[in-house]
């Protein structure tokens, strides 16, 4: 499970009782958490922490772009320990090459 925890102290405060709802629930096998601040009673044996320092001063507009790094770099890495191959995970099935298609004009749909 990757929880992003938010700078914002009211909407971080939610997040960390969902977090903590879950854990209770046993949901997940593990965690990565990425923020500023992780609080230690959130993570259990296993999980991951990515401490962000300066976080809170880029508020959470920002912080997109990190988060997405963290959740890229996770699944490149799930990725490898499947043996698959980063750049073609779906084995050749999924293509970045498109089939022949036509280039069609406004005037010819309407």
């Amino acid at each position: 499970m990757v929880c992003f925890l938010s700078s914002d102290p009211l909407v971080r405060a939610y997040e960390e009782d969902l977090i903590a709802e879950l854990r209770r629930k046993r949901m997940g096998a593990r965690k990565l958490i990425v923020g500023e601040g992780i609080p230690a009673a959130l993570l259990d044996a296993g999980d991951v922490a990515v401490e962000i320092p300066g976080m809170a001063a880029l508020g959470d507009d920002n912080v997109a772009v990190l988060d997405v790094v963290a959740g890229q770099l996770l699944a490149f890495f799930r990725c490898l320990a499947g043996g698959l191959r980063p750049d073609m995970p779906s084995s050749g099935i999924i293509s970045r090459v498109v089939n022949g298609f036509t280039i069609r004009r406004r005037k010819e749909i309407g």
